[in-house]
């Protein structure tokens, strides 16, 4: 009997060990792909791996640099792992502002969570909130630009400031889930598109990001 037992368990703990090898190769196979498409979809863009870090895709969108990985946050388990976007630029806007969709947790700038909140009501989309140091507007281009992304777009933030904007989004193994990643993206470079009030200047045309993955 007590032989039975250790076979069994034997049994169970390869079986756990084998769907966590299926799970962190399906995991690591997405992210190659969707890595992949990210790369084609930037000007110039290419893939490497920093030392110490995992692989992460850099390129331009627009007059926007920008870098692409996947992060892990022991403080936000719930969010573990997450896409990560920096785009360094020009981005025309007078003062910083974060967007958070559809409950996400976390902020990319805490100090935000300090200052005033607007609901923005949904749509096509998710519904979302909009913080900044003071109260903004519907016509904020933030909310034109995250509400065109429609039912694309998902949980996640979107911080914008006048030389850089961040953005988090959910990553799953399932390659079709990662659709908001790109719905970030896009708004990144719709945003950098638009004039600048205090200079009159425009950016360079960014390239579209609009990506539609057909479940599996």
């Amino acid at each position: 009997m007590f032989l039975l037992l250790w076979i069994l368990g034997g049994l169970i703990g390869i079986a756990l060990l084998s769907a966590m090898v299926r799970a962190f190769s399906r995991s690591a196979r997405t992210r190659a792909e969707v890595q992949e498409e990210i790369r084609r979809l930037l000007h110039g863009g290419v893939i490497d791996r920093p030392p110490g870090r995992g692989s992460q895709v850099r390129g331009r969108l627009g007059q926007l640099e920008i870098t692409v990985e996947v992060h892990r946050d022991r403080a936000r388990p719930r969010q573990s792992p997450m896409w990560r976007v920096l785009a360094v630029g020009p981005v025309p806007i007078d003062r910083p502002v974060e967007a958070r969709v559809a409950g996400w947790q976390g902020w990319i700038d805490p100090w935000l969570q300090i200052g005033e909140t607007l609901m923005v009501p949904s749509r096509v989309g998710p519904e979302f909130s909009l913080h900044a140091e003071r109260m903004p507007s519907l016509e904020h281009p933030l909310v034109a630009a995250l509400r065109r992304q429609g039912a694309g777009l998902g949980a996640g933030a979107l911080h914008a400031r006048p030389d850089l904007m961040r953005a988090e989004a959910r990553f799953s193994a399932r390659p079709e889930e990662n659709r908001p990643l790109f719905a970030f993206l896009d708004a990144m470079g719709e945003i950098s598109e638009l004039p600048y009030t205090r200079s009159g200047r425009k950016t360079a045309e960014a390239p579209r990001l609009r990506i539609k993955r057909e479940a599996s």
